[in-house]
């Protein structure tokens, strides 16, 4: 299956431009939206001319219309850098890749500057593409905004099924997975599990990069209902996931930070609930704790945010609450309140503890909009006792007569 990396970036793009084009390494440049492209603009991209700097355009477009300017008092996003890599297995050609990037950015960016970059610079030799999305809405002129990152992989993957490659659906299982582990038990029963080396670090106020990838691991199981929107989540919050070796004794996932790939740990060695199998059976679940889709957007972006601004407090402060609300499966701040309330009527200390515990993140949840009010269920009418199919029947059609008609109805009556 193709695999879609998402990376924000907050400067200009002459960087993101030398870098992905140094050393004569871009096999071809696709440019989409410029001004000199007005007969293809909104419809198409095309091979950038020579000497076309791409990075100074989306600059003036951003500056011109005031989005490079910080929003809300943080700095501003000024581009989306999305590397798409093809599944190795297909071996698509340059022309290939490019033509599926070129599809993928037409469908959710048709109104932005659009810089394709192709290579192949990796070990394999295997073509892939770097899509640049300039900040910008060239109709609107309003900022860049994706209220559901996890779409962006799902049409990706569509658009690979519609042209025969490989691609990735709920109901595919990895054949590198296939068959049963080695080992019947976990290293540990915990669902989140703290070792004694990070919580001294924690104590001394110092940076611990295996919390740092259990917060984000949080995040993303809270999120996604199938392995590959968990795949899509963690990428992008900028952690990266493989498959332990086949000599491992139990199956599971190996988490790294994008930045920092030598920082590896497996899910089970952050608790029983980061594992692979504990993962894959949560999303058998269809009764499983998820936000609802507007909160799910809030708590993405305030994950992603945090990340961008290196703000790992705040992101360890979302990660507590998600892993609290998750533990007494509250959907609402309704939930939450009639959780308290039940807390403070035992009265008792540890219970008030857990109460005023309880409170202080219901405040952090409605004040991020992480949770909605209230749960929206419609429960069905229930029947009374002695009321039957053909009784509920007949009092509906009853129901939809009219007052006329009933006097009609009831003037023969007297007639017979």
């Amino acid at each position: 299956m193709p695999l879609l990396k998402p990376i924000a970036g907050h400067t200009g793009c002459a960087g993101i431009k030398r870098y992905l084009e140094k050393g004569g390494r871009a096999l071809g440049v696709h440019v989409m939206n410029f001004a000199w492209q007005e007969e293809h603009a909104f419809e198409a991209a095309s091979e950038a001319p020579e000497g076309f700097d791409w990075a100074a355009a989306m600059d003036a477009t951003r500056h011109a219309c005031g989005n490079d300017t910080p929003y809300r008092g943080k700095p501003a996003r000024t581009f989306k850098h999305f590397v798409m890599s093809p599944d190795p297995q297909d071996g698509l050609s340059t022309e290939q890749v490019a033509e599926l990037a070129q599809a993928w950015a037409k469908r959710h960016f048709a109104d932005f500057e659009v810089a394709i970059v192709l290579h192949d610079d990796n070990e394999g030799r295997i073509p892939h593409a770097h899509i640049v999305v300039n900040n910008t809405d060239l109709v609107t002129e309003r900022r860049l905004q994706t209220p559901d990152p996890l779409e962006l992989n799902r049409s990706l993957q569509e658009l690979a099924e519609e042209r025969g490659y490989r691609f990735m659906r709920d109901e595919v299982v990895r054949e590198s997975d296939e068959g049963p582990a080695r080992k019947a038990t976990p290293s540990t029963m915990q669902r989140v599990y703290v070792r004694r080396a990070e919580r001294e670090i924690a104590k001394e106020g110092g940076y611990s990069w295996v919390a740092d990838i259990r917060n984000r691991v949080t995040v993303a199981k809270a999120l996604a209902r199938n392995e590959d929107e968990l795949m899509a989540v963690l990428a992008t919050l900028e952690v990266d996931v493989s498959q332990n070796s086949e000599k491992s004794w139990r199956r599971d996932w190996i988490y790294s930070l994008a930045d920092h790939p030598t920082w590896r740990i497996g899910g089970e060695k952050l608790g029983l609930s980061f594992g692979q199998e504990a993962l894959r059976r949560r999303f058998g679940r269809i009764a499983a704790w998820h936000p609802t889709p507007a909160a799910s957007r809030e708590v993405l972006s305030h994950a992603a945010e945090a990340i961008g601004l290196n703000d790992l407090a705040e992101l360890e402060r979302l990660s507590d609450a998600i892993e609290t609300c998750m533990a007494v499966n509250a959907r609402s701040i309704a939930d939450l309140d009639r959780r308290i309330a039940r807390l403070e009527s035992h009265g008792e200390g540890d219970s008030r503890e857990r109460a005023s515990s309880l409170r202080e993140v219901r405040e952090y949840v409605a004040q991020n909009r992480l949770l909605p009010k209230t749960t929206q269920t419609k429960r069905p009418k229930e029947a009374t006792s002695d009321e039957t199919p053909v009784k509920r029947k007949d009092q509906e059609r009853r129901n939809r007569e009219t007052p006329a008609r009933r006097t009609r109805q009831r003037d023969r009556k007297e007639e017979r």
